[in-house]
């Protein structure tokens, strides 16, 4: 598997929950809302890419942890200016409302930076769901709180290393199969 999700008893809840946010503010807003948050998903996919590329490579090239994250802090805080600039031009070709789409879309990017890095699902939730209020600033209040919460939890080095391709006995133990342990050749 080459992504790494959050784990966990319920690990799709947290995208079921980004989906409603996501048809919540598109029904309260229209559908100029939604073209705008379809057009920000490549932009999104792409600096999300990028973000991730180059932590490994800072990962890679550190030699304390604090340095790594000493390194990382502005490259998220880049990756999402560039996220957010990118979602306003995607609002302002859909028509839609700035002050709607752009905490909207930053809210759904940094979900899903942090569920593609592995962070407790618990905060995100929290987020979304704050962001299902019927109050203006209740998306722009959960992305400010969700961006606080990427701060920490991505400028952590365990959050950017790869997992290890599972052992020929974990293979094993995950698909059933008898380990054949003393049997002679």
């Amino acid at each position: 598997m080459a992504w790494r999700a959050a784990g966990g008893r319920f690990p799709f809840a947290v995208h079921l929950l980004a989906a409603a946010v996501a048809g919540w503010a598109a029904h309260r807003h229209g559908t100029a809302l939604a073209l705008g948050l379809a057009l920000a998903v490549a932009p999104g996919h792409l600096v999300a890419a990028a973000f991730a590329a180059r932590a490994r490579a800072r990962l890679a090239g550190s030699r304390a942890l604090e340095e790594f994250a000493d390194r990382v802090r502005p490259l998220l805080l880049a990756a999402v200016a560039v996220f957010a600039a990118a979602a306003a031009g995607a609002a302002a070709l859909a028509g839609a409302p700035l002050t709607a789409a752009v905490p909207l879309a930053l809210l759904l990017f940094l979900t899903r930076l942090l569920l593609r890095h592995g962070a407790h699902r618990g905060p995100v939730a929290a987020a979304l769901a704050l962001a299902l209020v019927p109050v203006p600033a209740a998306a722009s209040a959960a992305a400010a709180g969700l961006l606080v919460h990427a701060v920490l939890a991505l400028s952590r080095a365990s959050a950017h290393a790869r997992p290890h391709p599972p052992t020929r006995k974990e293979k094993q133990k995950m698909t059933g199969q008898p380990t054949n342990q003393g049997a002679t050749r």
